[in-house]
């Protein structure tokens, strides 16, 4: 009665707190009746109770629907019984929530440790209850998302987190480029070293804003000079159409492979 009462959708809110302090009244025996509910919904929740004896434990983790058997491979006061059995389970979905228990016996995770299916071993990789000895064994796992899993586990010793130095995500330092620092100074009255700052802009990783720093007249040589030699045709044609580039790199350029390129150069040389 109490059940068709908490599922009424018209129950007072007075009544539903009553109720959520009722699970002194559900009996071993209500416990295995529930167990036993169509509604999977009822078994999911039901492995949350603290009651459970173990009998009723390794009836949900053999239960044919896998969200329950997820949610005993998943819940921390699963007997160890259980999770043995689980560790086995056909479905993978189950034995990586095993493996990521955090009171998963190690001797399950060593089992998980050697599974067949690469994301098991690496739900078992990131365990921080892994001893030195499993994390050895995964840290030379042929599957780099289970090495990086072990360089990322806060147990594994800084020897074999050093050989697995690559793996470890590091936080990203973001970097100013040398077009926004030379803004800094571009748009400053008092600036007067706009040689440094195109020289700064040559080096930036925009290649709109290279082609365009070739292209000034006041841009060092030195630098017109990398721009020569550069792999792009189109900052090769900038430099040949710079107003401000020596003869001798004009002279150069009026022999290269692009027709477009040797064209400016000649035409900037003849005027």
């Amino acid at each position: 009665m109490r059940l068709a009462v908490a599922q009424n959708p018209l129950a007072p809110a007075e009544t539903l707190m009553q109720l959520a302090g009722d699970a002194v009244y559900i009996t071993p025996q209500l416990l295995g009746i529930l167990v036993q509910d169509p509604c999977v919904e009822v078994r999911v929740y039901l492995v949350r109770h603290p009651n459970l004896t173990e009998a009723l434990w390794l009836q949900l983790a053999e239960d044919t629907q896998i969200s329950v058997r997820e949610a005993v491979a998943a819940t921390i006061n699963a007997p160890v019984s259980v999770l043995e059995l689980l560790a086995r389970d056909e479905q993978v979905e189950v034995r990586i929530k095993v493996a990521t228990n955090p009171n998963t016996p190690i001797t399950v995770l060593q089992l998980l440790a050697g599974d067949e299916n690469s994301s098991v071993r690496t739900a078992a990789a990131s365990n921080s209850n892994l001893p030195e000895i499993i994390l050895t064994q995964l840290a030379n796992d042929e599957k780099v998302e289970v090495r990086s899993a072990v360089a990322q586990n806060p147990n594994t010793p800084a020897p074999i987190r050093e050989t697995l130095r690559d793996l470890v995500v590091q936080p990203t330092t973001r970097q100013t480029s040398p077009t926004l620092r030379g803004l800094n100074r571009l748009y400053n009255p008092s600036t007067n070293d706009l040689v440094s700052i195109l020289a700064e802009y040559a080096s930036s990783e925009n290649a709109f804003v290279r082609l365009v720093t070739l292209l000034h007249p006041l841009t060092p040589h030195e630098v017109l000079t990398q721009g020569a030699q550069s792999a792009s045709w189109l900052e090769r044609y900038a430099v040949a159409d710079n107003s401000g580039t020596p003869s001798v790199l004009r002279q150069q350029l009026a022999e290269d492979s692009n027709r477009i390129v040797r064209a400016a150069a000649r035409v900037n040389t003849n005027s």
